[in-house]
């Protein structure tokens, strides 16, 4: 077998030469094509053959009318000749060897899983980095190893509804937190790669095997930790392109944290990017990550500034977002090329489709199709931070407004209904975005549940989008009706629990 393609998915699918440029290749890029994406490495090596292997069997079995073995099948190995035995015409020996079965090693399943489903932050690259083919022998590596076991068997405990799997991985989760404890213990061990992914995977577990609020309390203080550890490894994490991309992901999860208590974002996650432009320049990468987080940090000093009644003024408070609300929309006039999507129209019975259940390749006859997975979260981001900003805006509106007598009433009515236009907007092109994110956008025959397992991580980036948007419609509206059936999707079909506690959430919530 040769070496597998690094090229996009686009580009394999074509069968042309692909120059891997992140985060859209340039052949995609010049052509005007959606690039689907770049496979991770290890995922190649590193699959989940359970079910192949199994038919397989089963169909030599059915071949084989012979009676079943009492004795569980052994892989038996050749032993070479040697001049004696080729002499004398004895039979070569054979030595029986334990036959691994890996469709009943749950944790090497929960491995492969997670490797081929959790790609959005490179662990499959800083477990090859790594590890190389040989087994975890340090603390971080082995607390590494254990955090991915867990959400990987947590995952799968949810999709099979099985307490056995439950319980193994809260076993491994209680390793997997035990070692990333005494691993940040060693200066050196704890702004290694390994350690790091080993305490986003104690986040993400918190998330998939969610069961109630506290487990997102505890996803809060997880990304708290991740926070310390991107400030403690400084700007040499920037140096490479893995290390890049790992801080952008992480970097958004230390940020809904801070959203989600109204605290600040440290500042070094906002200049350190700054602080490296120069090394930018022989790996073009995009900037409007980066400039988006510097907006949002602004709201999130904000929102920390009112917590602590640093600000009390309504005016003051109306004031200050209105100017974020302004930044966040030249932002969004002004991204890069890699960020442009396109706005398509169903070419069907959009009404007949609408009562479909199970349809998903399409919000109200629109969908988005994006250049990459990457643009389309930048741009759920946007737009639920604006939704927020607005929130904050209509919130102390009516205060603000009375400190002015001389506002007339009608003008206030009439920019209050033109933020709610606004927010809703923004909530419906997060319905949008949903085909695309579920790899069904405008796809008749498609169904998302035929792949829906490998979208899991997908599933993951889209808790918060849809939760915003779904309190801007309010209990029986579309976009209500849209976001629960997508979370329920999210929850059971792809097993990450906190999809289901937001439907709980949501069902009696007015928005």
């Amino acid at each position: 077998m040769g070496k597998p393609s690094e090229g996009c998915g686009t580009c394999r699918a074509r069968k042309v030469k692909c120059d891997q440029a992140r985060p859209v290749c340039g052949r995609c890029r010049k052509a005007k094509r959606t690039c689907s994406g770049y496979r991770d490495p290890l995922s190649l090596w590193f699959r989940d053959e359970s079910e192949s292997v199994a038919r397989r069997l089963q169909g030599s079995a059915s071949l084989d009318a012979s009676p079943p073995l009492a004795e569980p099948p052994v892989l038996t190995v050749a032993r070479p000749k040697v001049a004696s035995e080729a002499c004398s015409g004895h039979r070569t020996l054979q030595s029986p060897i334990p036959f691994v079965n890996f469709a009943l090693d749950h944790t090497f399943q929960a491995t492969c899983f997670f490797l081929n489903t959790y790609t959005w932050f490179n662990a499959a690259s800083v477990v090859q980095g790594s590890l190389g083919s040989g087994p975890a022998e340090t603390l971080d590596e082995k607390a590494m190893m254990a955090g991915i076991a867990s959400v990987g068997l947590a995952n799968l405990a949810s999709l099979r509804r099985s307490p056995s799997l439950r319980l193994s991985a809260r076993c491994e989760y209680a390793t997997a937190l035990q070692l990333t404890n005494a691993a940040l213990c060693d200066p050196a061990l704890a702004i290694a790669d390994t350690t790091l992914t080993a305490i986003v995977c104690l986040s993400l577990f918190e998330i998939v095997a969610c069961e109630r609020q506290e487990s997102l309390e505890s996803w809060i203080e997880h990304s708290q930790g991740v926070a310390t550890i991107l400030e403690l490894r400084g700007s040499k994490q920037l140096q490479r392109e893995s290390g890049f991309w790992m801080f952008q992901a992480l970097r958004n999860e230390v940020l809904i944290g801070c959203l989600q208590k109204k605290t600040r974002l440290p500042s070094v996650l906002v200049e350190l990017p700054d602080q490296m432009a120069v090394n930018f320049q022989r790996h073009p990468f995009p900037t409007d990550g980066d400039r988006l987080v510097k907006v949002v940090a602004k709201f999130s000093e904000l929102q920390a500034d009112i917590r602590e009644g640093i600000i009390s003024d309504s005016t003051e408070i109306v004031s200050i977002a209105m100017a974020i609300d302004s930044e966040l929309e030249l932002f969004a006039s002004t991204v890069s090329a890699e960020l442009s999507y396109a706005t398509s129209a169903w070419h069907g019975d959009v009404v007949s489709r609408e009562k479909d259940g199970d349809n998903f390749s399409h919000y109200q006859g629109s969908y988005h199709i994006y250049q990459s997975t990457w643009a389309c979260n930048i741009w759920n981001n946007y737009r639920y931070m604006r939704i927020l900003v607005n929130d904050v805006i209509l919130t102390h509106a009516s205060n603000a407004q009375k400190s002015q007598p001389g506002m007339e009433h009608d003008s206030f009515m009439n920019r209050c209904v033109r933020i709610r236009g606004l927010m809703r907007q923004l909530a419906v092109d997060i319905c949008c975005s949903v085909p695309f994110k579920f790899g069904v956008a405008g796809r008749d025959g498609k169904s998302v549940f035929d792949s829906v397992t490998t979208m899991t991580g997908t599933g993951f980036t889209l808790l918060l989008p849809l939760f915003v948007a779904a309190l801007v419609g309010g209990v029986s509206s579309p976009i209500h009706d849209w976001a629960m059936r997508c979370f329920n999707v999210i929850g059971r079909a792809m097993g990450i629990d906190t999809a289901l506690i937001l439907i709980q959430f949501l069902e009696n919530h007015r928005g």
